[in-house]
């Protein structure tokens, strides 16, 4: 018990945090019986500890193997989800993901987006917490999936144009070489009409990440994951999906602008996937000369 107590303080301060864990019957258990790995996923959801950037915590990670001279241990990869759950565990309860679910994330991560980025939000949506069940078996089945900026915000209802975005959209999700993407997402400075940023009161745009143009290994990471992760293919901007929405381009345009041309937007239980869009409005690089050379 200690021992794993020792390990876990190599990294952070904890006296706070192991008092929390030892007052949760699960996470007394795992740190009984020594299972680190629970203790672990207990900290990351429930964000009781500040975490450093991922790659931090991947160099943290090789340091102590050497130091231990063992290998870095790495998770087995989960196989791919080729069909969607009709259902998921959330803290609210049991909750249809294409019918509750994706229409109340569409309306709480922003609900005044114009429609074609509401379809991009949802598509990314999907994918995320589809990507997250397959890299962590129990979430959404026996583990609920939280509320808030810790995963995803999803509201108490959704509005008539959120639960068109999700129906419209249903089933599509983004892949890379033939596996779902990490498709972070967050809001993002505010763009103004000519496609400059505005101020950045969340804080979140150093994780954006424009693509536009870029394919294979061009693709720019997003910092909010590993940056060598394979499934890393960059952050949408959700203000910024807003404005590209508004100035021409549609849902697949929008996904590509931010995760790189050559995402795969498919349709479960479709071979070849299927198009949810009309064609891409490129106009507006043009006109207002939007800058997408980097983040």
């Amino acid at each position: 018990m200690m021992r794993v107590a020792e390990r876990i303080q190599t990294a952070w301060p904890i006296p706070d945090a192991l008092r929390r864990l030892y007052r949760e019957a699960v996470t007394a258990k795992a740190l009984k019986w020594g299972e680190i790995g629970a203790v672990a996923e207990a900290l990351k959801w429930r964000k009781w500890l500040p975490l450093p950037p991922p790659d931090v915590l991947w160099e943290r990670k090789q340091q102590i193997a050497r130091r231990m001279r063992e290998p870095a241990w790495v998770p087995m990869a989960h196989a791919e989800i080729e069909e969607a759950p009709e259902r998921i565990l959330t803290v609210e309860g049991w909750l249809s993901l294409e019918d509750e679910y994706l229409p109340r994330v569409c309306a709480g991560e922003h609900l005044r987006a114009h429609p074609e980025a509401k379809a991009a939000i949802v598509i990314a949506a999907r994918t995320f917490v589809l990507r997250a069940m397959r890299d962590h078996p129990t979430l959404g089945r026996t583990t609920p999936i939280k509320n808030g900026d810790v995963f995803q915000a999803f509201s108490r209802g959704a509005s008539e144009e959120c639960v068109a975005a999700a129906a419209r959209t249903r089933g599509f999700v983004m892949r890379y070489g033939g596996r779902l993407i990490l498709a972070n997402h967050v809001a993002g400075a505010p763009w103004r009409e000519d496609g400059s940023r505005g101020p950045d009161a969340s804080d979140t745009e150093k994780y954006v990440t424009y693509n536009y143009g870029r394919s294979g290994a061009d693709v720019l990471p997003t910092r909010l994951a590993l940056m060598s992760h394979p499934g890393n293919r960059g952050c949408l901007s959700q203000n910024g999906a807003h404005w590209l929405g508004e100035h021409g381009f549609d849902c697949e345009g929008i996904l590509r602008f931010f995760y790189g041309e050559d995402v795969e937007i498919l349709q479960f239980g479709a071979r070849h996937g299927g198009s949810v869009t009309g064609l891409v409005g490129l106009a507006a690089l043009g006109v207002f000369g939007l800058g997408v050379g980097g983040r």
